[in-house]
């Protein structure tokens, strides 16, 4: 019981501090801001988190596994390393139009990178993790002979600078192009330039 409390109870705090940082951005706001956005006491938020860079940290964490878990659930169901990196950018599109903010905070967190050595280290390993994720996705799409033989890191890196493409839509909201265009032509472009030609 206490566990689950524990549990509500920082869910509730990561879900404010998004708010705040999406608002006022991680220079300008302050732990009172969470406190009055979540409705808990500071020393609630306190007995959780140190300080606001310790629970902003968090947020990072948090904001990657929220991501990741439903990112896995995606993929999991597809067989072929095609199919797979077709359902990554359908999830990634999915999410956008269901909440934009979940990208919009993206560009908060590599503004703190800039800014602050353990928010850029946090980051490097969280995207590390992904662009392994992404190489073993292409290297099994090349072992099966389903992609041609290109280099997987380059490859997958390739991949997650479009994805990041994506952050592009919440800072420039009037545009020509719309988001699920844009994730459509380069999913279409990726997948014709790793898959191997029909001899038939």
């Amino acid at each position: 019981m206490k566990e689950k409390l524990q549990h509500k109870r920082k869910q509730q705090i990561m879900t404010s501090a998004l708010s705040v940082a999406l608002i006022k951005g991680f220079e300008s706001s302050r732990m009172d801001d969470i406190v009055e956005h979540s409705k808990l006491s500071k020393g609630t938020i306190y007995y959780y988190y140190k300080s606001k860079k310790d629970l902003y940290l968090h947020l990072v964490d948090h904001w990657f596994i929220e991501y990741s878990t439903g990112v896995l659930e995606s993929l999991n169901k597809k067989e072929s390393a095609s199919d797979q990196l077709k359902a990554l950018f359908s999830y990634f599109i999915d999410q956008f139009e269901k909440n934009p903010s979940t990208f919009k905070i993206m560009v908060e967190f590599w503004r703190m990178s800039l800014l602050d050595k353990d928010f850029s280290s946090k980051l490097q390993k969280i995207y590390s993790q992904f662009l392994d994720y992404l190489i073993e996705i292409i290297s099994i799409g090349i072992d099966n002979d389903e992609f041609k033989k290109v280099n997987p890191r380059i490859t997958a890196l390739s991949i997650l600078i479009n994805i990041e493409g994506i952050k592009w839509f919440t800072v420039f909201e009037n545009s020509d192009v719309e988001a699920h265009e844009y994730m459509d032509t380069i999913t279409q472009f990726i997948l014709n330039g790793l898959k191997k030609k029909s001899n038939s």
